[in-house]
């Protein structure tokens, strides 16, 4: 039997998402069998993490298994390329990295977040992508620029859980100011996964906050053939209106992304993208979303992180009961 991975929200069907979908749901709330006993998780975080680091542990323990966890501290600097001439920085390829893992462990999780150069470059997951092409365990990803698929189904377990019929929803997908560049990935995972649900998507951006296109369009796609659909709005009242579900989040600009300073100017006008009782109001009383974590009274004011309708610790909840179907499908 080949290995299986979970790399992107692009590879799954609709049946499958469902499949993953229910099966957390059973899991939450229950102290389940030990059913990974004696299997081993490796994570290399390359960047630092909170809610994924420890939801997969959590979720690894309950499950009867255990984690080793590797910071960049831990970790030799790699080099992703093929066939390259390794005569700079780098001490190790990621070829021998990955055998040897694959020695050691039954899974491998990456997190690699950081710009390291042009969007064209960073938007392959090189990192990624080459522990996948030479691992012989099944490799997660645990967030890239370019994709975050395990917060993304907990969203969308969180959004089941709050709404009775997710299809036909409207979902405000929204931009919002951060003093720091951040990655595309938590976007990218959630809007295909919102489109494969069925969802009205309104992807709500100031002009060159633009998503990749090549995303857009397949979430387009996913989306029409689900009855839903997806479109761009730049103006945030407008955006706003009548959304059911408000996802608040902060990404780079594609443009500019090896110009952080550049990019930085233009967020200097920005300051208004944010989330607020008076832009709550104009939704259809809307679930309040936000993967954390978050610029409080940047991103969201104090007022609607903390409201009634703020679902945001649900979400991280559900990151452990997602991240249990995600190892129970790989490694049982």
């Amino acid at each position: 039997m080949s290995k299986r991975d979970f790399l992107s929200t692009a590879d799954l069907t609709r049946p499958q998402l469902d499949d993953l979908l229910d099966l957390a749901s059973r899991a939450k709330g229950k102290r389940l069998t030990q059913g990974l006993a004696g299997k081993t998780l490796g994570m290399m975080f390359f960047q630092p993490s909170l809610r994924t680091r420890v939801s997969f542990e959590t979720a690894m323990v309950q499950l009867g298994g255990h984690c080793i966890n590797l910071s960049s501290h831990d970790l030799y600097e790699l080099e992703p390329e093929e066939q390259a001439v390794m005569d700079g920085r780098a001490e190790e390829h990621v070829i021998d990295a990955a055998r040897t893992l694959s020695r050691y462990v039954d899974a491998l999780g990456v997190r690699a977040v950081s710009r390291t150069g042009t969007w064209e470059r960073d938007r392959q997951e090189l990192l990624l992508r080459s522990y996948a092409q030479h691992s012989s365990v099944p490799v997660i990803n645990l967030e890239t620029c370019f994709e975050h698929p395990c917060q993304a189904i907990a969203d969308a377990m969180t959004m089941r859980e709050h709404l009775p019929q997710l299809a036909g929803k409207k979902l405000t997908l929204l931009w919002c100011n951060h003093p720091e560049p951040k990655s595309l990935g938590p976007t990218h995972s959630i809007l295909r996964v919102a489109a494969l649900l069925g969802m009205h998507v309104t992807l709500a951006h100031p002009l060159g906050f633009e998503v990749d296109g090549e995303v857009l369009e397949h979430a387009g796609t996913l989306a029409r053939a689900a009855d839903g659909s997806v479109e761009v709005e730049n103006d945030l009242a407008t955006a706003c209106s009548g959304a059911e579900v408000l996802y608040a989040r902060s990404w780079g600009c594609t443009k500019y992304w090896d110009d952080p300073e550049r990019e930085a100017m233009v967020k200097r006008s920005l300051q208004d993208w944010k989330v607020d009782e008076q832009l709550m109001q104009k939704t259809a009383n809307a679930l309040l979303m936000h993967p954390l974590p978050v610029r409080r009274n940047v991103a969201a004011t104090d007022a609607v992180l903390d409201g009634p309708r703020s679902v945001i610790y649900d979400q991280a909840e559900n990151r452990v009961h997602v991240q249990k179907a995600i190892l129970m499908q790989l490694l049982q």
